[in-house]
């Protein structure tokens, strides 16, 4: 719940990251908001989840029926509602220390005194940006004193050594017992895929920030439908460490490339929806392999 002196960091953050969600995923009205997979998605508890709903409860974005939970009030595929919600003092931080180190601003192993003096903040504000980006695996505590980043996907040879992982763990996720997609966000994310296709299709400027963000939705989503949080944290973090190396290096996206990559998006999508997972795990290995064979090509 909020407090009386209002939302906390932490529940602003949670509200923008359901806004950005919402945006990725193409919410509509009437779309059913399932709090229990959020807080699982967005690593949380149920309390600041709740407390973030009702944040946007009273902006007027989502209501809360009886008996049924939150749902959608307005279209929500929009980032025009972010501008009612400010982001935390600590948000902002992170996403400016995330920019300069990706290019190369700061150094792999930094002190916090450095960071300290770099950003003008109170130590206390640094050290929750740096508890963040550890819990997303970004960063670590050295022995003693500092901390480091970790190595990023700056060569063909990490990125395949990435992608070789990913095969293993989000093949892993989808053989998972009791694996179950929530409909309304299989559908949202269908919605997406196709709307983006569209814009392929009628040769239209593809907006480079809403393909990766959608990207990294639809992996993020197909994990946590597994019900496994550590599956779901690994490929968390490889969407992050591949966020962290595209700050700086933003490869020419081929058209062709990324509708193939929808298809294939939507092609998972519908097996998981008509419960044929045999055939999601192979059309989601062949997706993944044939990125990791072109890295790899590039290594030899």
């Amino acid at each position: 719940m909020t407090t009386e002196t209002g939302p906390s960091a932490l529940q602003i953050d949670v509200a923008r990251q359901i806004l950005l969600l919402a945006k990725k995923e193409g919410w509509r009205t009437g779309h059913s908001i399932n709090e229990k997979s959020l807080a699982t998605r967005f690593g949380v508890s149920r309390s600041p989840m709740r407390a973030a709903l009702e944040i946007l409860q009273d902006k007027q974005l989502v209501r809360l029926i009886p008996n049924k939970g939150f749902v959608v009030a307005v279209d929500l595929n929009t980032e025009q509602y972010l501008n009612l919600l400010s982001a935390s003092e600590t948000e902002s931080l992170k996403q400016q220390i995330l920019r300069d180190r990706s290019v190369g601003q700061i150094s792999q192993e930094v002190s916090e005194n450095e960071l300290t003096e770099r950003y003008k903040v109170p130590r206390g504000t640094i050290r929750k940006a740096l508890a963040q980006l550890s819990s997303l695996g970004l960063v670590h505590r050295q022995r003693g004193h500092g901390w480091a980043f970790v190595d990023s996907l700056d060569s063909s040879e990490s990125l395949a050594e990435s992608y070789r992982f990913r095969l293993a763990v989000e093949l892993a996720g989808l053989m998972e017992p009791g694996y179950h997609a929530e409909p309304d966000e299989l559908v949202s994310l269908l919605a997406a895929h196709e709307k983006i296709l569209a814009q392929t299709e009628d040769d239209n400027e593809i907006s480079r920030p809403d393909w990766l963000n959608l990207n990294s939705s639809f992996h993020e989503a197909v994990a946590a439908w597994s019900g496994n949080r550590f599956i779901l944290q690994a490929v968390r973090m490889q969407n992050e460490l591949r966020y962290l190396r595209e700050l700086s290096a933003f490869d020419r996206l081929q058209r062709a490339r990324i509708e193939k990559s929808l298809n294939e998006h939507i092609q998972v999508l519908r097996h998981i929806q008509t419960g044929d997972l045999d055939l999601a795990h192979t059309v989601l290995r062949r997706h993944l392999e044939q990125t990791l064979k072109a890295f790899e090509r590039k290594v030899t």
